[in-house]
């Protein structure tokens, strides 16, 4: 089998397959791969399936399937050279999520925010008081941080993350006090 007709069956195939084809299999690579071995990867399968290359053929209908295939190797490399986003794309991809659209990574973030309590402020002037009140906690303060929840939620009364860390910080405020010790004639030494 000559070279022209070889690399008309692949493209064909791939093209074929494009929507079953995850990031991973479309540049040749395991999931488990170091970050270079993406780039390597990226700059094989970009060279090797490129449009131009196929623009030789003189096929109209085999170069707008290169592109399709180009576009989703580039789609590829800018989504798994970013480890935030591949991340993201692995969690997604074990849901049988092949593509990383917008909507994915909508829900991606959303479930980022949902487990990461420093994600939970949606407004940003909640989100200036969220960030003192996880400090407070940090700290032990924790009648300033019940403060500082209740400003929270003052700009966002529906987050249940700030309930639950109301009602948290309320128990660790009175586990505390019940801990002190309460004797008025105490007297303290300078």
């Amino acid at each position: 089998m000559n070279a022209r007709t070889r690399m008309k069956i692949e493209i064909d195939t791939l093209h074929e397959l494009i929507g079953d084809i995850d990031y991973y299999r479309i540049l040749v690579i395991d999931r488990d791969c170091e970050p270079a071995a993406i780039a390597d990867a990226f700059r094989t399968e970009s060279r090797r399936l490129h449009p131009d290359r196929i623009s030789a053929l003189r096929d109209d209908e085999m170069s707008e399937k290169a592109n399709d295939i180009y576009r989703l190797i580039g789609e590829a490399h800018r989504c798994l050279k970013d480890p935030e986003q591949r991340s993201q794309y692995d969690q997604l991809l074990e849901q049988g999520v092949i593509r990383m659209t917008d909507e994915a990574k909508e829900g991606a973030a959303a479930d980022k925010r949902a487990g990461d309590p420093e994600q939970a402020a949606t407004n940003p002037k909640s989100e200036k008081y969220w960030k003192m009140a996880l400090a407070d906690w940090e700290n032990e303060s924790y009648n300033a941080c019940v403060m500082n929840i209740n400003f929270a939620l003052t700009f966002e009364p529906g987050n249940d993350t700030f309930k639950e860390w109301l009602e948290k910080a309320k128990k660790a405020h009175t586990e505390a006090d019940a801990k002190k010790e309460k004797n008025p004639y105490k007297l303290r030494l300078m």
